[in-house]
């Protein structure tokens, strides 16, 4: 079966370049370029939109794409499922994880992952919760790493509940204080991810909102977790982070439990209705056992 053709087409739709997907694929411009044309040919049916600009999909293409992804995925599956009953242990995973997760959990896991399957390889994007279920969703990765609210479209395994923390410079008054009240941060500058980047803290300061007469507002809103520690550090402001993101973290801070106390749940997740393949069923496996989880 000449599955390479899809899988091309599929990997110039996500790279928007046939130059760059030739690259990612190991071929070269010219053989994914002919892969590409053999299935507008055999469609009857033009892709791909060429312009000085670069490239794009066409409305025909736009609409066969998930079509495509699905069928590739199957066909991936397959091929690892008979791998499988050969004794093969190969397989390809792609995994969605935020760059918490990925920098407290995720090594010991894949190092005792890569221990057990040496000849499966895996594929890490880094991207937010949100992202990740939308990834999930639209086909892109095979397993990721999201927080509640869960799309109805994914099976879930929750794996953690992930504390939310006060983070305050060094010589703040609460710096020794046991916990830190919620309502406090009415009365401090308040540096905030972007409800983008984390739409968990949104949700602390949405219920601290519910509590008070007068809306608290952030004196800043910033995207980066690193960036948010080095201001809090230099005493610009008070912030909150989860556990996960503060673990390893090279900056003088203080963190402090929430009173009354904040979390956020943390779960692997496939897409519901489809069999994960052998090689995403081995590694959902490895992070349960990570978590004692079976």
């Amino acid at each position: 079966m000449a599955i390479h053709k899809y899988q091309a087409f599929v990997k110039v739709a996500e790279m928007g370049s046939i130059t760059k997907a030739a690259e990612a694929m190991g071929y070269t411009q010219s053989a994914v370029s002919r892969m590409v044309a053999d299935l507008e040919d055999e469609w009857n049916l033009n892709l791909l939109r060429r312009s000085r600009g670069g490239l794009a999909l066409s409305s025909d293409g736009l609409m066969l794409l998930p079509y495509i992804k699905d069928f590739c995925s199957h066909y991936e599956a397959l091929q690892e499922q008979a791998n499988s009953l050969k004794g093969l242990e190969t397989g390809f995973i792609r995994i969605g994880s935020c760059s918490s997760f990925s920098t407290q959990c995720l090594p010991s896991i894949l190092k005792n992952f890569e221990q057990r399957y040496p000849r499966i390889v895996f594929q890490l994007q880094n991207m937010e919760y949100s992202e990740a279920e939308e990834a999930l969703c639209a086909g892109e990765i095979d397993c990721g790493f999201i927080s509640a609210p869960y799309s109805p479209e994914l099976d879930v395994t929750v794996l953690l509940r992930d504390k939310m923390l006060a983070v305050l410079p060094p010589n703040h008054p609460l710096a020794d204080a046991p916990y830190y009240p919620l309502k406090r941060f009415s009365e401090e500058r308040i540096i905030k991810l972007t409800d983008e980047a984390n739409n968990e803290v949104s949700k602390v300061f949405a219920q601290l909102n519910s509590m008070l007469d007068t809306p608290v507002t952030a004196y800043c809103d910033v995207n980066d977790d690193y960036s948010i520690m080095a201001m809090v550090e230099s005493g610009l402001g008070v912030a909150v982070l989860s556990e996960l993101v503060t673990g390893r973290m090279p900056f003088d801070i203080r963190l402090k439990e929430l009173d009354p106390p904040q979390y956020r749940d943390v779960a692997i997740a496939v897409k519901k209705g489809r069999r994960p393949s052998p090689a995403t069923e081995k590694f959902i496996q490895i992070v349960l056992e990570y978590f004692h989880l079976q």
